[in-house]
């Protein structure tokens, strides 16, 4: 970030007491000159264009929207700063800000800049107030150029922050080893340094020599005794050299540039909570509405896209059967472009987040330079089974997404609490209707006049009622002791039919020895994996009446809307089941056979 050292010229946005305020900073110094007061509920901020000679629109208003129309306005050259950094800059009215020997000058601007300090904390632009405390730092002590340095602590490397009367390319190009060079040395001892005339290279130097330098200072920004980076400014006129109440002065600036940078820190954590939890009320009074599943969902969806000025968010259903994702809700408009669709992303995703049951991030260059391309997919389970995936696509020049993961973490939680809200209502109002149904199938069980006719009631209403691929129904022979087919269905093939009924002997035969209710949810892990057959799920129940075995009813296949795929039989079906296979024995009472059909 670049500032010019010379005198500005001002528009102002907004005519308020912020307003007032900054007209009283800068009316008695000749470093600014206002060109233009804007009324921004009247007037277009597109007016600021008409004058190519602006240095600085300080907006003195708090809306957001007005923030963001004079950045869409892409003025080069200009800086937008808020009414508060505007008395910062122009503190003292003087035109040079202050002379380099009034030291009573830069006392008050020190107790100007420290009577501010609880507004500086209310901030978020740390840049912008960085930014003002290096300009002041130049023009109070009447130097050419300045900069500040930021650590990084893991590559042990200084580069340059903000910077003022520097070239862009030193600025882009510089990165400083700690413990080389000047800025160097004093992240490494934490100690401030005064050079006056050529710099000792043995000592410092590690690039090329800048020979325009007569007089350099450098101190250091510590946060909490740990160096957090360096101060420098610069003075090329030999009639200009620095001194050491000078040094005292910039390292005075330092100090506070590094609480600047603490405050920041601890204003965004305690924002970023506050951010959190604001976003996790707004998911809970989303999901509290009295609208669909389906339209919370996407409620939700734009939400979160809104609160993180993300690319897009999609939430996916689990197909376990297929192992895929396919597109459920979504933040974009056009989501009948992808709704059913199998997630159209990397496998990546999709293989890791199945394997490893955890949330998945991935971070790529967006080919700028600067921002990053964010990819976040995370699980939503169900009793401990994936159901879903939420994914959130971000464009950010930020290092992490912490603060992201863990919101996806509990709103992920929320969707999983409302799947299983909505899942016992669909259970329960489908319970309800089968119960109907049964209620009314007893009507056309008790009007059979034949046990064939009989028979074939029942397998049709048990492959309607429990939405069954194949049914079978045995009567129990009491002459040869064994259960024989009355009448068999299938939507398969015949072939399929016959290779079921070979099983299903077999299981019958449990169900009536055992006396209890068979339910098979994976045939190939079951005792009956032998059989080898083409099938998933099986509900078998004998049926009696006065303790007397009267046979077997078992359905296989729970169907799906999908024709190609199953589900498994749930112990909710088979509480329906029993009520079922209770009605079809009072029907098969009346019908009692010492003979095999």
């Amino acid at each position: 970030m670049q500032l010019k050292s010379r005198q500005y010229t001002i528009a102002i946005v907004g005519i308020n007491r912020e307003c007032a305020a900054v007209l009283s900073s800068i009316v008695e110094t000749q470093a600014a000159k206002i060109i233009r007061i804007l009324n921004s509920e009247t007037e277009d901020v597109a007016e600021l264009k008409k004058y190519p000679q602006l240095d600085i629109i300080v907006n003195t208003t708090n809306d957001i929207e007005i923030l963001q129309r004079l950045k869409k306005l892409n003025l080069e050259h200009v800086d937008i700063i808020s009414g508060l950094s505007a008395r910062i800059l122009f503190s003292t009215g003087r035109s040079g800000l202050v002379a380099s020997n009034m030291t009573e000058d830069k006392n008050k601007l020190l107790n100007s800049l420290h009577e501010i300090r609880e507004a500086i904390y209310l901030s978020r632009n740390r840049d912008e107030l960085l930014k003002l405390v290096l300009n002041v730092a130049i023009r109070s002590s009447i130097a050419d150029s300045g900069s500040i340095m930021l650590l990084d602590a893991k590559k042990r490397t200084l580069h340059i922050e903000i910077a003022d009367g520097l070239n862009s390319d030193i600025v882009a190009m510089t990165k400083q080893k700690v413990g080389k060079g000047i800025a160097g040395t004093v992240a490494k001892t934490g100690k401030p340094l005064l050079l006056n005339g050529p710099a000792n290279r043995d000592f410092y130097a590690t690039g090329p020599e800048r020979n325009d330098i007569a007089s350099s200072i450098c101190a250091p920004l510590k946060i909490a005794g740990e160096i957090a980076g360096v101060l420098c400014i610069n003075s090329k006129a030999s009639d200009r050299m620095f001194s050491e109440p000078d040094l005292r002065y910039v390292q005075n600036l330092a100090d506070f540039s590094a609480d600047i940078i603490k405050a920041a820190g601890e204003y965004e954590k305690v924002a970023n909570v506050s951010f959190s939890l604001s976003l996790l009320d707004n998911a809970r009074d989303i999901f509290s509405l009295k609208y669909s599943f389906d339209e919370r969902l996407n409620l939700l969806l734009l939400k979160m896209v809104n609160a993180y000025n993300a690319e897009i968010c999609n939430y996916y259903d689990y197909d376990r059967d297929k192992k895929v994702f396919m597109a459920k809700a979504s933040s974009s408009f056009n989501i009948k472009l992808i709704k059913g669709k199998r997630l159209k992303l990397n496998e990546f995703f999709s293989k890791q987040v199945v394997v490893t049951q955890k949330p998945v991030m991935q971070c790529i260059p967006d080919g700028s330079g600067f921002n990053k391309k964010w990819y976040i997919a995370h699980p939503v389970k169900l009793d401990g089974s994936i159901t879903g995936l939420m994914f959130l696509h971000i464009i950010s020049a930020r290092e992490e997404m912490k603060e992201e993961m863990s919101v996806l973490e509990k709103i992920s939680e929320m969707i999983s609490q409302e799947l299983s809200k909505q899942e016992e209502i669909e259970a329960i109002r489908v319970q309800t209707v089968k119960f109907s149904a049964i209620s009314e199938v007893s009507f056309d069980l008790a009007s059979a006049r034949t046990v064939h006719e009989l028979g074939n009631i029942i397998i049709s209403n048990a492959s309607i009622i429990m939405e069954a691929e194949s049914s079978i129904l045995r009567l129990y022979n009491q002459r040869t002791g064994t259960l024989d087919i009355l009448d068999s269905f299938s939507l398969k093939s015949f072939s399929h039919l016959k290779q079921l009924e070979d099983a299903d002997q077999a299981i019958s035969n449990d169900a009536v020895t055992n006396k209890k209710a068979i339910l098979l949810n994976n045939f190939d892990k079951s005792q009956y994996a032998t059989f080898d057959l083409d099938s998933k799920s099986a509900l078998c129940m004998y049926l009696e009446r006065g303790g007397r075995i009267l046979g077997t009813l078992s359905i296989y296949d729970k169907k799906t809307l999908d024709l190609y795929s199953v589900r498994n039989f749930s112990h909710k079906d088979k509480e329906i089941f029993l009520n079922y296979c209770l009605q079809a024995s009072r029907a098969l009472e009346r019908f009692v056979i010492n003979d095999s059909p």
